[in-house]
């Protein structure tokens, strides 16, 4: 899933300030109000300017924290203001986040043969090429890129990147969307990484978690 600001409901729990699990639900946050709501099945009752903690969760994984002191309260809805958001570290895993890149991609390609007769003489032979792609989401375990190429979803790719500073990445086809005028999106998950690399794609999407508050 890609990280959104704009997400209207994702799945949440409320936490003491200390950690401590007190409620699963859902969880809204407004930038325009600056605010975090939660509501569930049943939400404890808190005093007006406590301090709490309502914590945002995507695939099981804690991804971004919203303290912040108590505005309304009821069995069924939670408000919190005065917020602080901290991007946690599980987030660098679940979320894919939006970026626009060029990137090299090595592939295996077959494309029929040149020349009037050939196409009737030769079978087409799959060849290596580096194809220039376009990088629209990362993270730790994933990447989608576009390309107006179409390839075989079950071979290994190749991805390069200048910055942040990418060096054959091994890439696994998840999904294929067909993005018409000859043009297709590919999902895909990270297989193999070298260190210097990975490295690098930690530190770019560290970056971009701090550019992605909902409150900046």
């Amino acid at each position: 899933m890609s990280y959104s600001k704009s997400d209207p409901k994702f799945p949440g729990v409320i936490k003491t300030l200390d950690d401590r699990l007190v409620e699963s639900g859902t969880i809204t946050v407004s930038q325009e109000n600056k605010s975090v709501e939660f509501r569930g099945e049943f939400v404890p009752l808190y005093n007006r300017g406590e301090h709490l903690k309502i914590v945002r969760t995507q695939d099981g994984v804690e991804v971004i924290s919203y303290t912040g002191e108590v505005y309304l309260s009821s069995p069924q809805m939670l408000r919190i203001v005065s917020i602080t958001e901290e991007m946690l570290p599980g987030a660098r895993s679940v979320f894919l986040y939006d970026v626009d890149l060029p990137a090299k991609l090595q592939a295996e390609l077959t494309r029929p043969p040149k020349g009037k007769f050939g196409l009737f003489h030769r079978k087409p032979q799959p060849h290596e090429e580096v194809l220039d792609v376009r990088v629209h989401a990362v993270s730790l375990r994933q990447i989608k890129f576009t390309t107006e190429e179409l390839l075989d979803e079950t071979q290994p790719l190749l991805l390069s990147l200048e910055e942040p500073r990418l060096q054959k990445v091994q890439l696994t086809i998840n999904h294929m969307i067909d993005l018409g005028q000859s043009k297709r999106g590919y999902k895909c998950s990270i297989a193999s990484i070298d260190a210097a690399s990975r490295s690098n794609l930690e530190s770019y999407i560290s970056y971009l978690s701090t550019q992605n508050s909902s409150f900046r």
